[in-house]
């Protein structure tokens, strides 16, 4: 199985120092650089995710600071929402990039959709 992780793009290859798309449209929208059809977009989507996709066990305190999200390659109609983020983030010059690995490291939480792995490399 491969995994994937989009990110804002950064030079880092550490966890910490990257931005997953969601950050980085919230960043966006606080700072009021995305259009009304990006926003209307992106809380559809937010809420999209938030119905369907499992939330792991984790709050801000207690998640482990090497901890990172990866889709499962299996989880495409997930996969395909992220692609729409992407464009979202090129339309107002923010470049992503997409990691994948076949070893995220330490699995701390799976189901059927993502894996949150703890690694030092990611």
């Amino acid at each position: 199985m491969t995994y994937l992780r989009f990110v804002a793009s950064v030079d880092s290859e550490e966890a910490r120092n990257q931005n997953g798309l969601f950050t980085e449209l919230q960043i966006l929208k606080d700072k009021n650089q995305l259009f009304d059809y990006q926003i209307g977009f992106l809380e559809d989507t937010f809420i999209y995710f938030n119905d369907n996709l499992p939330v792991p066990p984790y709050s801000r305190k207690n998640i482990p600071k090497e901890a990172v999200a990866w889709f499962k390659d299996t989880a495409q109609e997930f996969i395909n929402k992220m692609w729409d983020l992407v464009t979202i983030l090129e339309e107002n010059d923010v470049n992503t990039r997409v990691l994948k690995t076949d070893k995220p490291d330490m699995i701390l939480y799976e189901d059927e959709f993502q894996v949150v792995a703890k690694s030092k490399k990611f």
